[in-house]
C-alpha cells in the first residue's frame, strides 16, 4: 500500500506502460516476453530492482537484452563462465550495434567502456576491486542462485556494485531454503526484505502460518 501510494503521488501506475523508447520492440518477441520487457522498463523508472523468475527456455536472455538496448547507459551482466560466450553471441545476433567486451580470461585489463560488459561469476570475485570501483547503469546477474549463499564471496562481489538498476536472473529463486531468497534481493532491492535477522524472525512459517503469504505479497 504505502508503495502504490508513493506511485500515485508522483503520478506513476505500477502498471506497465508504453513509453516512445518500449514502441519498438523486436517482432521475434512473445507477448509475455514483449510483457517482461516493460516490467524491467519499469522498474527502472522506479528505481526498483528485481527478480526475472521465468522457467528456463522462455527467453529471459532476450528480455534482458532488449531491456538494456531500449534503456540504453553501461550495462553489466554476470554470468556462470559457461554461459558467457552465449551472452556475447545472443547480444551479437538480437543487436549487433550494442558494443560488446568479454571480461574474462587471463588477459584482463581495465574494464572496457562498452555499452554491455558480460564477466563471469568467478572473475567479478577476482577483480571485485575494479568492478567495486566502476559505476553501471544496468546491472544483471544470470543464473543468480549462484549467490544464494549472502555471505559467498560472490553474493559479497554482487552487492558491492554500483549500479542504478539492479536484475536478478533465475528459474529457481527458492531452491533449498528460504534465505536463498533474501540473498538474492538483498542484491537486487536492499533493505526491502529487512535485514537476516528481521527476514528469519518475520517469515518463519513454523512461528507463522500467514509468513509465506506476507513474503508474497511483499515481494509482489
Amino acid at each position: 500500500a504505502y508503495l502504490r501510494q508513493s506511485a500515485r503521488d508522483f503520478g506513476m501506475s505500477l502498471e506497465p506502460e508504453e513509453s516512445v523508447e518500449m514502441q519498438a520492440l523486436p517482432d521475434v518477441l512473445r507477448p509475455y516476453q514483449a510483457d517482461g520487457v516493460r516490467w524491467m522498463w519499469k522498474l527502472s523508472e522506479l528505481k526498483m530492482g528485481g527478480i526475472l523468475a521465468d522457467d528456463m527456455g522462455l527467453g529471459k536472455t532476450i528480455q534482458t537484452l532488449t531491456f538494456i538496448q531500449a534503456r540504453g547507459g553501461r550495462a553489466l551482466v554476470v554470468c556462470p563462465s559457461s554461459l558467457v560466450f552465449n551472452w556475447a553471441a545472443e547480444a551479437q545476433k538480437w543487436f549487433p550495434d550494442l558494443k560488446v567486451a568479454l571480461h574474462a580470461g587471463s588477459k584482463r585489463g581495465e574494464l572496457p567502456q562498452v555499452d554491455l560488459v558480460i564477466t563471469s561469476y568467478a572473475i567479478l570475485r577476482i577483480d571485485s576491486e575494479k568492478f567495486n570501483a566502476a559505476e553501471f547503469d544496468i546491472a544483471v546477474l544470470d543464473e543468480a542462485q549462484q549467490i544464494k549463499n549472502p555471505d559467498s564471496k560472490a553474493a559479497k562481489a554482487a552487492r558491492a556494485l554500483e549500479s542504478e538498476n539492479r536484475l536478478v536472473l533465475t528459474g529457481t529463486p527458492i531452491e533449498n531454503r528460504l534465505l536463498d531468497v533474501w540473498s538474492l534481493m538483498a542484491y537486487a532491492m536492499p533493505g526491502i526484505l529487512g535485514d537476516r535477522k528481521y527476514f528469519r524472525d518475520s517469515f518463519d512459517r513454523r512461528k507463522d502460518t500467514l509468513s509465506q503469504t506476507r513474503l508474497t505479497a511483499r515481494l509482489r
